[in-house]
């Protein structure tokens, strides 16, 4: 069904100033300076640069010199006809190949190309290749043009191409620029604050920004993209959050209740560098809240434990922004104790009874032995941590429509609770839980 439908651009987006005036995909120096030579970066980097193929006219170009490009090897394997090559920064990985590149031509010409995914797993979950034109309005290439078996790790892809630049991902880009822009946006809002909370392995700033300062200290935390490839988690998180700061009734009355603290970048550097999966030191972020072995993750911690340790503080929910092959929301396990009482079940709940037509699919089991975040989140706080899962190939604007109504309803039953006594427990703790349960080294860990 979702096939049927086009990428389109961000409309809902484009309402603010800032992310129209952005660089779309900006130089790869027009970002951050690269890291080099850094004994934190245990991941292997790819080559930036351009593959040039004069022979037979007309010239082919193809480059990987933008923030968010992922193009590891390209060769020529007949007339207009190159191979793709794709790598992961480490293995073992999830298997959800991540690539950005462009192509241009020094006359308009058609091209095959052979796009390779090389890894050690054979399960891979590649989407429909998109492209565009000039790196902000997406969609999918013609299915007459595309050959490959969902899974596969080798596939197809006829493309007419000219003087100026066709940009091919595995998914809409949506980076760092995009995402300072939108961040930048939102700080412009007079009940709106943005801060720096730490810095990734390479340097580059991780922001948070603070709703309702002046609010009650009931707080809703938001997270997003530790897995870089994940935009639709991340468009799912903007829109979530617009319908927060938006004029609706249940909206205002929300804000007059709950401050609302978002750090919608985790992992710069992965996106920046186009990685699947990892930071700079080659850890997945969502597997490392027990060992908190890298940068960012010890940033977004310290950030939500100060704010817990606020006089009078009282943390509601902590919300995680993903993207996979489909729509699912994480939950506690079934049997947690959580402040609010029954949130996760009610919440997801009244989202269906919404969409009836679109059936949500939930589970309170998803890695529970693992070190994630909602994992960490409840047993540190004893809020309902959630993982909120995006599909891939979910229209933009049904993720809209989804996001916004998941504000809506968990604003209601938030408001429900605002003024609710809280006891101090029965909730876990870190230290109990890790004495009851052994924790997996990250390679041993579930993808």
């Amino acid at each position: 069904m979702w096939k049927q439908f086009k990428i389109v651009s961000l409309s809902w987006l484009c309402a603010f100033a800032l992310l129209a005036l952005a660089p779309v995909v900006p130089p790869l120096d027009a970002v951050d300076t690269r890291p080099t030579l850094d004994p934190a970066i245990t991941v292997e980097l790819q080559q930036r640069r351009e593959w040039i193929f004069a022979e037979p006219a007309p010239t082919v170009t193809f480059d990987n010199t933008f923030s968010g490009a992922r193009l590891n090897a390209c060769t020529q394997v007949g007339p207009h006809d190159y191979k793709i090559l794709i790598t992961p920064e480490n293995q073992p990985i999830n298997p959800s190949p991540w690539y950005a590149f462009r192509v241009q031509a020094a006359a308009p010409t058609q091209i095959t190309l052979r796009l390779v995914i090389a890894m050690s797993k054979s399960n891979l979950r590649p989407q429909h290749p998109q492209v565009s034109n000039d790196g902000v309005h997406w969609s999918r290439a013609r299915n007459e043009d595309y050959a490959g078996d969902k899974g596969a790790s080798e596939c197809v892809l006829k493309l007419t191409v000219n003087a100026s630049p066709t940009w091919v991902a595995s998914h809409q880009m949506v980076g760092i620029e995009q995402l300072r822009a939108w961040t930048d946006a939102m700080a412009l809002k007079p009940c709106v604050t943005q801060s720096v909370i730490g810095y990734s392995t390479a340097g580059r700033a991780l922001t948070m920004l603070q709703v309702n300062c002046s609010a009650p200290p009931n707080y809703v935390m938001v997270i997003g993209r530790q897995h870089p490839p994940e935009v639709a988690g991340s468009l799912g998180l903007m829109a979530f959050m617009q319908q927060m700061l938006g004029d609706s009734d249940v909206a205002k009355k929300f804000r007059a209740a709950f401050r609302v603290a978002v750090v919608p970048l985790v992992n710069p550097d992965g996106v920046h560098e186009g990685q699947w999966r990892s930071t700079l030191g080659a850890v997945d972020n969502n597997r490392d809240w027990h060992d908190f072995s890298q940068p960012e993750s010890r940033a977004v911690r310290d950030a939500i434990l100060q704010i817990a340790k606020q006089p009078n503080a009282r943390i509601f929910l902590l919300l995680d922004f993903h993207a996979t092959n489909k729509d699912i929301f994480y939950l506690p396990p079934d049997d947690a104790l959580t402040f609010p009482p029954h949130f996760a079940g009610r919440w997801v709940q009244a989202m269906q009874q919404r969409f009836p037509e679109h059936p949500l699919d939930f589970t309170g089991s998803h890695n529970v032995d693992q070190c994630t975040f909602k994992r960490w989140a409840y047993e540190t706080t004893g809020a309902p941590g959630i993982t909120y899962e995006i599909g891939g190939e979910t229209p933009n604007e049904w993720i809209e429509k989804i996001a916004s109504a998941a504000a809506d309803e968990a604003m209601t039953l938030l408001l429900e609770s605002a003024d609710a006594p809280r006891s101090d427990g029965p909730f876990p703790s870190v230290k109990k839980v890790d004495a009851a349960i052994k924790v997996k080294p990250q390679s041993q860990q579930s993808r």
